[in-house]
């Protein structure tokens, strides 16, 4: 009679189907570090499908946005706020705001 142990908490077992030519190349490398670098390549591969969501995500967002229209020109936003006139910018905001 066969006895079930519990696989240790974090691991679990899985069955993956390799390519001849992968399962060639890693029968050359140590039982140990086969696991760890199926596992560094699986998770690898997660994060870019992960990024590649986010960056599809963030460019819907983005497609979403209205342009914010200002009284002052970027050029001259940038002028006032190299002659120290923050405040004039400030206070054009807050009577827009209202």
């Amino acid at each position: 009679m066969a006895t079930l142990t519990a696989p240790e908490q974090g691991k679990v077992r899985t069955t993956l189907y390799l390519t001849q030519e992968n399962r060639e190349r890693l029968d050359r490398i140590p039982r140990g570090q086969k696991t760890a670098l199926m596992n560094k390549a699986i998770a690898n591969a997660l994060e870019e499908i992960e990024r590649e969501e986010n960056a599809q995500k963030f460019l819907k967002m983005l497609a979403t946005i209205q342009p914010v229209k200002t009284e002052y020109s970027s050029e001259q936003m940038v002028r006032m706020l190299r002659e120290g006139k923050e405040q004039e910018l400030l206070d054009n905001k807050m009577k827009r705001a209202k």
